[in-house]
């Protein structure tokens, strides 16, 4: 309750939230379902995917060849009870359940709550009113009512009080004044998902700031003054805590560091390989970005601020004496909260290992300026905490307070499936959201409960990584062009991270999907005299020219068309190589984060005339 009382401040306080209250009527049955946003409350159907199919007690879908049993009861209307508006309305706390409407269904999504991508308080917020007027806003995972009424269904509304339950749901948009953006393929708006797509990461080995990809969770925040408003905290147990403002980080020592930022759940498609038949097109036709930029999710760019240690230093944790290992770690963890904020009230948080924060070439900075200019609104302005190696999530912006714990945050960005990898047997429909009408009563699933602390962890680190990024996803070569390939061989260009510091050995090429490879060409513009081994946070660019194999060449002289299939395999000085496509499902995990296998970008060559 808490949470809603805390939303209905919100748009008490807010002026553009209150005149968003009044201007939300439209036509009462709504847009269709359309896209939702995981990281909102829509991230209902984060995870949803393309439930397909007709209804059965159990249906067994192909996952590579690998079979997953997935429940997919769903009763019809005519079996479900008629739920009034007033029952509906009741079920809005934790303790009586939460229940929702949608499309003049209703749902209990009480259990689904623990899990949800966007945190429980946005579930409860909307506990007892319509989905809709929440995914006219959080729009970016696909049809979310399968997913629904497979997991949580247990009732329907009569046409009229459907209709009111939509008319009088009210819900502020809380991104009305986002900051201008330009450049990036966008994703999402609500909260902002965007990123510089296919060959354009090529131009410039550093990022410009116009196009480094970007990953909001909460709308962002902003200062009047800035130099007067901004401070953060930093908190030590058994110490006063400390209060730092922008001219005390500018009279510390200035650090640079060079560093590739990356998304830990860029590559989706694998969280979703037990739930469709189609496996070799629904990337594309559900997410084009994970085809175009071939599952990468991120950037480059030089930052500059101070370093986290020297903060620690000056609240009385001795950093050095930590990294020498002639005193223990005070605390396991080093917690991050943002000024960032969803309707409720609830910040941003995540951890990183202490150790990490204290390791004097761990690189982790406090960081003002991105490129040599102050950071973008976007990116954490005026101060955000540069974690090299680590999953971009980790790297939190816009600091709000740093503090040591023994804990993991309660943000359920922290703790909730948004940032977590799951085992590969669980999934959201049977483990996680399953709710089920028993004799008139409703059962909740209560996996979640007893999984919560096994075989769970957080992404941390992430693994070796290389994209394919020229040629670009179905691309077509003919004439000359065509004759060129057949003569010198297809030029292919990407990039490759060793993940969590470690250097990229080698990157191997493939042009028939897998079968033969034929090692690339690294360069790492100088970064390896840069970094030290264990500490390389830099990408690599890599290129090729793969000759065509004389059958290639025999189905072109035959005036056949030849579709490639191109590929890259990046392996790390310590022999980590990341899988093949055909391994994707091994790394399956519900929500898809850091799925490093190799995917295949398609190009067709016409034969060339003689």
């Amino acid at each position: 309750m808490r949470s809603l009382r805390s939303f209905r401040r919100l748009v008490r306080w807010t002026p553009a939230l209150q005149r968003a209250r009044h201007a939300l009527r439209a036509d009462p049955q709504g847009p269709g379902p359309g896209w939702v946003a995981g990281a909102g409350l829509a991230g209902l159907a984060g995870l949803a995917g393309l439930v397909g199919g007709s209804a059965c007690a159990c249906e067994h879908r192909q996952t590579l060849g690998a079979p997953v049993a997935t429940n997919l009861e769903v009763p019809t209307d005519r079996d479900l009870r008629v739920v009034s508006l007033e029952e509906l309305r009741s079920h809005n706390n934790l303790e009586d359940g939460l229940w929702i409407s949608y499309h003049g269904h209703v749902y209990d999504v009480s259990n689904f709550a623990k899990i949800h991508p966007g945190g429980p308080g946005r579930i409860q917020m909307a506990a007892g009113s319509d989905l809709q007027k929440y995914f006219d806003v959080y729009h970016v995972h696909p049809d979310v009512s399968k997913f629904l009424d497979r997991t949580c269904l247990v009732g329907r509304l009569t046409p009229k009080d459907a209709k009111r339950s939509y008319e009088e749901t009210i819900f502020a948009n809380p991104y009305e004044n986002e900051p201008p953006r330009t450049l990036q393929q966008t994703i999402a708006t609500a909260p902002r998902w965007a990123n510089l797509m296919g060959k354009y990461l090529l131009d410039s080995f550093r990022t410009p700031l116009p196009g480094f990809y970007v990953r909001n969770h909460f709308p962002v925040p902003s200062w009047e003054d800035v130099e007067e408003e901004y401070e953060f905290e930093v908190g030590i147990p058994g110490k006063e805590s400390k209060i730092f403002k922008l001219k005390d980080l500018r009279t510390m020592q200035q650090s640079t560091v060079e560093a590739t930022m990356i998304c830990g759940g860029a590559a989706l498609y694998p969280r979703y390989l037990h739930r469709t038949d189609n496996r070799d097109t629904w990337e594309k036709e559900a997410f084009p970005r994970n085809e175009i930029n071939n599952n990468f999710w991120g950037s480059h760019a030089i930052w500059t601020g101070v370093k986290c240690r020297d903060v620690l230093r000056l609240c009385g944790i001795d950093v050095d004496a930590i990294a020498l290992g002639t005193e223990p770690l005070p605390a396991k963890y080093l917690r991050l909260t943002g000024h960032d904020a969803d309707e409720t009230g609830s910040s941003f948080g995540v951890t990183i290992p202490l150790e990490k924060a204290v390791d004097p070439f761990g690189d982790v900075i406090l960081a003002m300026t991105m490129n040599g200019e102050p950071l973008p609104s976007d990116h954490g302005y005026p101060v955000r905490v540069l974690v090299p190696g680590y999953a971009g999530v980790r790297n939190c912006k816009w600091l709000a307070k740093m503090e040591l714990a023994n804990e993991l945050h309660e943000s359920h960005v922290d703790t909730h499936t948004d940032e977590v990898i799951y085992p590969p047997n669980m999934t959201f429909e049977d483990d996680l959201a399953k709710t089920s009408l028993t004799g008139g009563t409703v059962q909740r699933a209560g996996r979640w409960e007893a999984q919560q602390d096994n075989n769970i962890f957080r992404v941390m680190e992430m693994p070796v990584h290389s994209s394919v990024i020229l040629p670009e996803v179905n691309t077509t070569l003919s004439g000359k062009e065509a004759s060129k390939v057949v003569a010198e061989g297809l030029e292919v260009r990407g990039i490759a991270l060793g993940g969590g510091g470690h250097r990229v050995a080698r990157v191997d090429v493939s042009i028939d999907g897998g079968k033969t490879y034929v090692p690339a060409d690294l360069d790492d513009h100088g970064m390896e005299k840069v970094h030290r081994r264990n500490y390389h946070w830099s990408w690599y660019w890599w290129s090729k020219k793969v000759p065509l194999t004389e059958e290639m060449k025999l189905q072109l002289a035959k005036g056949q068309p030849l579709t490639l299939q191109v590929a890259s395999r990046a392996m790390t000085e310590h022999g980590n190589t990341q899988p093949s496509r055909e391994d994707a499902v091994s790394l399956y995990n519900l929500v898809g984060n850091i799925c490093n296998y190799q995917t295949h970008t398609p190009i067709v060559i016409t034969p060339p005339r003689s």
